[in-house]
């Protein structure tokens, strides 16, 4: 005879669990890359000149 207590009950550590791990890796990539980047020099972008082109020749 079956027990009726018995039923599929799926946990959420595992998920929940994933998702943590997820997070720590993000967080741990991005504390990794920002002190990376503090040791770098300086670099400046500079935008292309443009030319004044709507005067008629």
């Amino acid at each position: 005879m079956l027990r009726r207590d018995r039923h599929n009950t799926q946990s959420t550590a595992f998920p929940i669990g994933l998702l943590l791990l997820a997070i720590g890796a993000i967080l741990a990539y991005l504390a990794v890359g920002g002190a990376w980047s503090d040791n770098r020099t300086e670099t400046a972008v500079y935008a292309p000149q443009t030319i004044d082109n709507s005067k008629p020749r």
